[in-house]
């Protein structure tokens, strides 16, 4: 690598890099990790900035073995959980499930800059590119997104690109900041950053997998038991091996054998889809076992499997439904904040079946932040009631009172 970056690829380097971060009161981080071959992600680099300095960490200059050292990087790993240090990132849960397997911590306190964006009217999402370009004023383009991050040497003009992903980023805070205590937001801004602090947001329960996949299509309920213990195999076995979930056996996969239910070894051969080393024993044993586990089960199946049919939108909700998305997405433009924080994908069907009688009643759903304001909830609320419409006036879409004949 070149030395001209800041790289940091001994113990030593470490000390001294967590001793200027130690006096930060904020830092920003990325990391870069490869994972098409794996099921935890592999760290390659960790690049780190304050605001008047930038460094790459060399995360392969760490291993022994194909495992990290933690013990040379402890001094770096204490400065991501320090309490007094605001760690700043953008679109965090990449980056914290990353921290998480590699090192056993989730960066705190956290801020993300995807997060404040969404809250100041710059779209639900937004890119690291666009979002220095409209900020700052500064292109960054993702021409080396693609990069092969374990090779090393690493090129310089990749190791350049790669510090711009935080070389900006301190500043791009402080500009959300402003703009988000104009709007009394910041608060709410950190308080949706910390939920990517928060391990259980990085490890679905099998019963939660399994519960999407019975509602993903046609799915026999007396089936739930054998899909959910396949599930609890296969989400066992990648860990075990370290590959992909689908180099094992994809959802598809998973819902065809609990509904086949193969119980022999030459049944479970003839099956196409799972990987071929499962086939044979004993590894063949543990999933006809699974299979036989969940014929056996007598645990009831989830209610809200059961109900699957009463939780699809009928024809006429499914339309009503992209009226409600038309208004939500009116009202995110009128009060700077993405859709999703006004209501929640998963609420629209919930939000539209409530059919609120008054204003109290929708307030006091659930399903509406209440971080929309007094003004936005009425005209939600008018709307639902069809007191209100979405109409073109000269090509503007506004919100106006509907004239009922």
């Amino acid at each position: 690598m070149t030395a001209s970056l800041n790289l940091i690829a001994t113990a030593k380097d470490i000390q001294v890099l967590a001793k200027t971060l130690s006096k930060a009161k904020e830092i920003a981080f990325d990391t870069e990790f490869i994972r098409e071959s794996t099921f935890y992600p592999k760290l390659e680099i960790l690049q780190i900035a304050t605001r008047d300095e930038s460094w790459i960490v060399d995360v392969q200059a760490f291993q022994e073995r194909g495992k990290i050292k933690k013990k040379d990087l402890k001094p770096l790993i204490d400065i991501f959980v320090d309490p007094d240090i605001l760690k700043v990132v953008h679109a965090a849960h990449g980056d914290q499930e990353c921290l998480l397997s590699s090192f056993g911590i989730l960066a705190s306190p956290l801020f993300d800059t995807a997060v404040g964006a969404s809250l100041c009217g710059l779209g639900d999402n937004i890119g690291l590119s666009n979002l220095l370009k409209s900020i700052l004023g500064i292109e960054h383009t993702k021409g080396y997104a693609r990069t092969n991050w374990s090779k090393r040497p690493l090129p310089k003009p990749v190791l350049e690109y790669a510090i711009l992903d935080v070389k900006h980023l301190i500043e791009v805070a402080h500009v959300l900041f402003e703009r988000l205590e104009k709007t009394d937001r910041k608060a709410w801004s950190l308080e949706l950053s910390a939920k990517f602090s928060d391990t259980n947001l990085y490890e679905t329960p099998p019963d939660e997998i399994a519960k999407r996949l019975a509602k993903s299509g046609k799915f026999n309920v007396k089936d739930y038991a054998v899909l959910l213990e396949l599930v609890r195999w296969r989400e066992g076995r990648v860990r075990e091996l370290n590959v992909p979930r689908r180099w094992l056996a994809d959802d598809g996969v998973l819902i065809d054998l609990a509904k086949i239910k193969p119980t022999t070894l030459e049944q479970l051969q003839g099956f196409r889809g799972l990987s071929k080393g499962e086939h044979k024993s004993p590894h063949a044993e543990r999933v006809l076992a699974s299979i036989e586990l969940g014929l056996k089960s007598e645990d009831e199946v989830p209610a809200e499997i059961k109900r699957k049919n009463i939780l699809q939108p009928s024809s006429d909700e499914s339309r009503a439904m992209d009226l409600l998305r038309c208004c939500l997405t009116f009202l995110s433009e009128e009060n700077q904040m993405a859709s999703k924080h006004i209501v929640q994908p998963q609420h629209l069907l919930p939000l539209l079946r409530l059919n609120p009688k008054s204003i109290v009643e929708l307030q006091t759903s659930t399903f509406v932040s209440q971080q929309l304001g007094e003004k936005g909830i009425k005209q939600l609320f008018a709307f639902l009631q069809g007191d209100q419409g979405l109409r073109l006036d000269d090509g503007v879409v506004k919100l106006q009172p509907v004239k009922r004949s």
